[in-house]
């Protein structure tokens, strides 16, 4: 089960002047990072990120061998942000970054360069206050071997303890990127303090990985992209597919499939899938106002409970209306989520959305 996230969140798309055009892949990658708990990766369609306010904690411990510290920077597969990580912690299997079986955690996320100046512009105590992010001073410069970074430290509560917490926003050559690290504070005689300072200061890029690399590393198959182009790869886990010939697309004027899976282990009761997907539906979607279930629906596929919901809503800035289509897939303690949004004069593109989720599967 994954907990409250801490940066750049949701997607919402009005987070930077409109004169600035705002990366389409920028702000889905966002959307995922600072997922709701439970909820996690849950980007969306042409925002700025927003990443810098919802702490994404991996609540269940991960049972995980300890391999002494790595001698040079450990990059997740298909990442071109790694580290050296702290000694216990072991590349994560649910998502891109590293993880310790005391439940800490370091989560990597890559966005465009263009993203950094939008993160910087929030990156503020003020700014996270509100997500439950208690900063413990001012942002900081990162050093980081050619680039640059910002560190904010501080603590954040989430399912039922507190976390000592590090963000840090980082550019380099390939682009931009969003380190956060959380340790339980009983964890801290684990992952102490003076072994995340010293790991952060490992921070390294390489050359960018192939989409289709990329692609081919993610926790999940899709069969039928259904005429939609692969956009980016975000947090290691997630797929961002698009109708259009542009990366950037300021006025939304394109489709948007986003696929993520959960992160860690979800405990969803026997019968609850039904609510938890329309949480994430009417609920979290900050970037869309006036959100309504027009359509549910449940069946099953090779034992997986799914759960698929229709429906509408306004975009929150330009109030232009748009149509939803929402799939989650639940396997025991996971599941997999495809989001797709089109504006209302797109009707006949929900149907090429769900093709996409229905030849979807976790590994």
């Amino acid at each position: 089960m994954i907990a409250p996230c801490t940066l750049p969140c949701p997607v919402p798309r009005a987070v930077v002047p409109a004169a600035r055009p705002r990366p389409v892949r920028a702000a889905l990658a966002a959307s995922a990072i600072l997922a709701a708990p439970m909820l996690p990766a849950v980007p969306m369609l042409l925002a700025t990120p927003v990443f810098l306010a919802t702490p994404v904690f991996l609540a269940t411990p991960m049972l995980l061998a300890s391999p002494a510290r790595a001698a040079g920077p450990v990059f997740p597969p298909a990442a071109s942000l790694g580290l050296v990580p702290p000694a216990g912690m072991t590349p994560a299997k649910g998502f891109s970054g590293f993880e310790h079986r005391s439940g800490a955690s370091i989560i990597i996320a890559e966005m465009p360069a263009e993203a950094y100046p939008q993160l910087v512009e929030r990156f503020t105590p003020e700014g996270l206050r509100a997500t439950g992010f208690a900063a413990q001073g001012p942002g900081e410069p990162l050093a980081v071997a050619g680039g640059e970074g910002r560190i904010l430290r501080g603590t954040q509560p989430a399912n039922g303890q507190t976390y000592a917490k590090w963000i840090a926003i980082v550019r380099g050559a390939p682009g931009t990127g969003l380190v956060t690290v959380q340790v339980p504070q009983a964890a801290a005689g684990q992952v102490p303090d003076a072994a995340v300072e010293a790991a952060l200061r490992t921070i390294a890029f390489r050359a960018p990985v192939s989409v289709a690399d990329q692609i081919a590393a993610l926790p999940y198959t899709v069969g039928d992209l259904g005429g939609f182009r692969p956009v980016r790869v975000f947090m290691g886990n997630g797929l961002m597919l698009t109708d259009g010939p542009k990366d950037v697309d300021p006025e939304g004027e394109q489709a948007l499939v986003i696929v993520t899976p959960s992160v860690g282990r979800v405990a969803v009761p026997q019968g609850g899938e039904s609510a938890l997907a329309r949480k994430a539906f009417l609920a979290g979607l900050p970037q869309f106002k006036d959100v309504a279930i027009t359509q549910e629906d449940r069946s099953t596929r090779g034992g997986a409970a799914v759960v698929r919901l229709q429906g509408t809503a306004r975009d929150a800035k330009s109030g232009r209306p748009l149509l939803l289509t929402q799939t989650m897939a639940f396997e025991p303690g996971r599941y997999l989520r495809v989001l797709g949004v089109a504006g209302a004069d797109k009707p006949a593109t929900l149907a090429a959305m769900e093709r996409v989720a229905a030849s979807a599967s976790l590994r």
